[in-house]
């Protein structure tokens, strides 16, 4: 009020133009943080962070309970807590002194239920962010089991204020923490600067092309999905089932020795930025592959394995497999069937 009181009762031109002055460096800092936010959201984190997160999916799947953890000392981690719902999803949350983070990981599928859940690919809507998968999001909620971990994290932050929020998980996990991640963002659980990172490893889908939209649109939100060669799970659900990946696309191929990494990529052909259909590898998923080469098909779910992924984070960071440093440039494509119900 002071200021547009001077501005307006200015007597000489002087007074207008520090006024003016003003307002033109609150626009540029005002800008230059939004830009700082983007880049931050759009940037390629080391290999490191990937690997902290990939060795607690496999941490987690070897735990059952806190001692279990506090008891983990082949791992770089302090342990913060574990949690487990009603409908069995465990989930372990560290603290990391080398990332600066606490890390919340979600273990994949492992019990009878958790099979049900996958299976359960109906969607409904996810706190206003579009659509998800029903048994996902189950998981997640069952037994408040979300609001658990948002008490967690908000009270490791009490002590850590400058810490990020780091969230992962492996196959069903991966999924979970997709959706965790969008709640604690999309609804504003942690406040409005704190910033939070998805790596899931072997993803599946996890929501409709709203969803996916939503995530893309949250700015303290990144999620970077790793998958592993021809892993199947992150084939399914199918596209025609109206459902979408959503973040950044890390691929990882051990037979080129190479990753690559593709801006906002989900591997459904040419409706989005990035990568053609060849590059995502389905024009590997032929019919006749399946029947004759039994051997290759195998890969499918071997390159599942969460020791995989690590192995190939690992490599990354010793240089036997690049790691990408930017984003690959656009290929336009036309998306073609590679069966008659897998497009």
């Amino acid at each position: 009020d002071r200021f547009w009181y001077a501005y307006n009762q200015g007597t000489n031109e002087s007074v207008r133009r520090r006024a003016m002055m003003r307002v033109t460096v609150l626009l540029f800092y005002g800008l230059l943080l939004g830009l700082v936010a983007a880049d931050w959201k759009n940037d390629i984190p080391p290999a490191g962070d990937f690997d902290e997160s990939a060795k607690l999916c496999k941490l987690v799947w070897e735990v059952n309970s806190f001692k279990d953890l506090e008891k983990a000392d082949d791992f770089d981690f302090e342990p913060v807590a574990f949690e487990e719902s009603v409908v069995d999803t465990e989930v372990a949350i560290v603290r990391s002194h080398r990332s600066d983070s606490i890390i919340v990981g979600f273990r994949g599928t492992n019990e009878v239920g958790d099979f049900s859940a996958n299976a359960d690919i109906s969607q409904t809507d996810y706190f206003g962010l579009g659509l998800v998968h029903q048994g996902y999001k189950d998981k997640l909620l069952g037994g408040d089991l979300h609001i658990k971990l948002k008490n967690d994290i908000l009270a490791e932050l009490q002590d850590f204020p400058d810490y990020g929020v780091t969230i992962t998980g492996h196959s069903q996990g991966a999924a979970l923490a997709t959706l965790f991640g969008a709640w604690l963002v999309g609804t504003n659980q942690l406040g409005e600067q704190q910033r939070v990172t998805a790596f899931p490893f072997g993803s599946p889908r996890v929501g409709n092309q709203d969803f996916k939209e939503s995530v893309s649109s949250l700015q303290n939100y990144a999620v970077y999905r790793v998958v592993n060669e021809e892993d199947i799970v992150c084939r399914w659900p199918a596209n025609f089932l109206n459902y979408e990946h959503v973040g950044h696309l890390i691929l990882v191929d051990f037979a080129t020795r190479q990753s690559k990494a593709f801006f906002e990529q989900t591997g459904d052909g040419d409706k989005f930025r990035g990568v053609s259909t060849d590059e995502w590898q389905l024009g590997n998923f032929d019919r006749w592959r399946l029947a004759f080469n039994w051997r290759d098909s195998i890969d499918w779910f071997l390159d599942h394995d969460v020791r995989d992924y690590i192995g190939a984070i690992q490599l990354s960071m010793g240089g036997d497999i690049s790691w990408p440093t930017g984003f690959e440039e656009p290929i336009p494509v036309v998306p073609t069937c590679r069966w008659w119900f897998w497009c």
